[in-house]
């Protein structure tokens, strides 16, 4: 069984290693490091049997913005209803926060994330060219809660 909750401060090595091996060229633990003492309650884990099989990464921005920085599900564990639940909890823990809105970059190109995103009621509110390092455009996506 999967349990969806927050990561505890012994853990952070365990997110580490599940962040590498789901994104390697955005785990930066300096980065990750430093939003989670600005924000321990925005990094929600996914675990099964004492493995780490996903993540979802958030702040509150300065304009009292939820901010998702990532959300990720080990290739063998998905669409299986994990992200659904990472995504809802990380909302969840936004509202209760006071957060109204939520925003996210997605890459242009990443259609499954952006229907993801879209069948969970966010909308593209605008594109950002040259967004990404390798020189990829953006969409900000956005939703109210």
């Amino acid at each position: 069984m999967v349990e969806i909750r927050k990561l505890k401060n012994w853990e952070f090595m365990d997110f580490m290693n599940i962040l590498y091996k789901i994104f390697p060229d955005r785990a930066n633990p300096n980065l990750f490091l430093n939003l989670y003492e600005v924000f321990p309650d925005g990094f929600i884990v996914a675990v099964e049997d004492r493995k780490f099989i996903g993540f979802a990464v958030g702040t509150i921005t300065y304009e009292e913005k939820g901010k998702i920085i990532l959300i990720g599900v080990d290739k063998d564990y998905r669409n299986k209803g994990i992200g659904s639940k990472l995504l809802k909890r990380l909302l969840l823990i936004f509202s209760l926060k006071g957060v109204n809105e939520v925003e996210l970059e997605v890459r242009v190109s990443n259609s499954d994330a952006i229907k993801f995103y879209e069948k969970r009621g966010f909308k593209k509110k605008e594109k950002i060219s040259g967004y990404y390092e390798d020189g990829e455009d953006a969409y900000i996506m956005v939703k109210s809660l």
